[in-house]
């Protein structure tokens, strides 16, 4: 967590839900098969949240800017496959595709349905040809995306002779990832977006021995639990290089939904062996806890498109950065959301926690002034009313932590606390409070448990 600018750096890659409309034109001509067909036309309103992204400041991946011109619709039924490019047309308003005689459906011969799967889905900003890649696509379902969207493809169901059908489909901005596609009928399009986030790990045989790439599993679910929905279960990979006989670990990274809410993700990260070392700790859960997306936002650089991942060791005798702990370790943990103060642009995250008598602060914020930084845990427990400072976080001999040239700032250090003040802490009903170095307050944050 050394680059902590940018807080509120947004993550371009969007979920589009697309809905329908249906018209009141009848198919033309004879049925392609059977006595009766159900005719489709394919129409998409572009929900106003996509219009008002800001979508050229946004990164990681980067999603098109273009406009959606056309659509390919893969579908089977009883009697064949349709595969069906229709241009998307706008009309000052709301995006729409033409008609398509193509996906005027046939029913049997005596039957009044006939079933339909919806199997592909593209949108693209240019008539598709061999080169074109399209701009947004849908997962299919187990498919690495599969878990964002409520209904990964394929799409079953039954077409009634005579009827405009109606569905749903959700669609991801394309990404060059290794995700299928679907679509089809009327199509209302709303974003999710996905944030990345990477973990890298060493371990340590001893305290003093070396560091070895740690091989690790993630698991993931949306809460503030591992009650949750279970997201990911995912393994990092160590290989030996066979030129140089090294080992080594790309980053396990996560696609996380970041909606207009504030988005809580429990992460467990189990120690694994490897084929460099062995530890009788493998198969436990070393390190737990859950982080929001604005805490995984400071982890981001201040030029939006590259992020340092959160970096982890075990057994080498440090300490990891919350807000992820070792949930083996009994003690009492506390968070606290920096928010700016008057006319200041400072924000961060605050942690601490009790281990018996020790207690350890660790402070991550960004869009400060370069220098001295004066912070304090406050006596009350709202930001509208804090009180007077009754601990310093500063370091030894009133040495205050400094924000480097860019407003970032990162500071821990662990306190040993007498009985007395173990008691008198009394942490969830106090403030934080980060000031200039007149003391001008310039961010304040409440301590919750978690």
């Amino acid at each position: 967590m050394k680059n902590l600018k940018h807080y509120f750096a947004g993550i371009a890659v969007f979920a589009m839900l697309f809905t329908s409309c249906s018209q009141d034109e009848t198919t033309s001509g004879e049925p392609k098969t059977g006595d009766e067909v159900a005719t489709i036309s394919i129409g998409a309103l572009l929900n106003d949240f996509i219009r008002n992204q800001e979508i050229s400041k946004q990164s990681v991946p980067e999603c098109s800017e273009d406009a959606p011109m056309y659509a390919r619709v893969i579908l089977t039924h009883e009697l064949g496959e349709e595969d069906v490019v229709v241009p998307i047309n706008f009309d000052g308003t709301t995006y729409f595709t033409d008609y398509d005689e193509e996906l005027a459906i046939p029913i049997p011969a005596g039957q009044t349905t006939t079933a339909v799967s919806l199997t592909d889905f593209w949108v693209y900003a240019e008539e598709p040809g061999e080169s074109t890649l399209p701009i947004w696509v849908s997962p299919t379902v187990g498919s690495e995306y599969a878990n964002f969207v409520n209904h990964a493809l394929p799409l079953n169901f039954d077409l009634r002779a005579g009827s405009k059908k109606y569905v749903d489909v959700e669609v991801l901005c394309f990404d060059d990832r290794d995700v299928n596609l679907y679509g089809y009928q009327f199509f209302d399009l709303v974003p999710v977006p996905l944030m990345k986030f990477s973990l890298f790990g060493n371990f340590c045989l001893s305290e003093d021995g070396r560091h070895y790439v740690a091989g690790y599993t993630v698991n993931v679910w949306k809460g503030s639990d591992s009650s949750g929905d279970l997201l990911y279960t995912e393994s990092n990979a160590v290989v030996e290089d066979a030129s140089t006989g090294d080992y080594y670990s790309d980053p396990l990274s996560f696609w996380l939904p970041d909606t207009a809410a504030i988005d809580t993700y429990y992460f467990e990260i189990t120690l694994d062996n490897t084929n460099e070392y062995s530890s009788d700790d493998a198969g436990q859960v070393i390190l737990s806890g859950p982080i929001t997306d604005d805490e995984i936002k400071m982890f981001y650089n201040g030029d939006d498109a590259t992020m340092e991942y959160y970096h982890f060791s075990y057994g080498c005798g440090s300490d990891n950065p919350p807000p992820f702990d070792d949930p083996r370790v009994e003690a009492k943990r506390y968070k606290a959301c920096l928010k700016n103060l008057g006319d200041a642009n400072a924000v961060g995250f605050a942690y601490l926690k009790l281990e018996g008598n020790q207690l350890t602060a660790t402070t991550a914020a960004t869009e400060l002034t370069a220098g001295d930084v004066p912070q304090h845990i406050h006596e009350n427990a709202s930001c509208e009313n804090y009180g007077p400072a009754i601990w310093t976080l500063d370091y030894a001999g009133d040495v205050w932590p400094e924000a480097d040239a860019s407003g970032n700032l990162f500071y821990t250090r662990t306190f040993t606390l007498t009985n007395a003040e173990v008691t008198a802490a009394n942490i969830e009903n106090r403030t934080v409070v980060f000031h200039e170095p007149d003391m001008t307050p310039v961010a304040c944050g409440e301590f919750d448990e978690y």
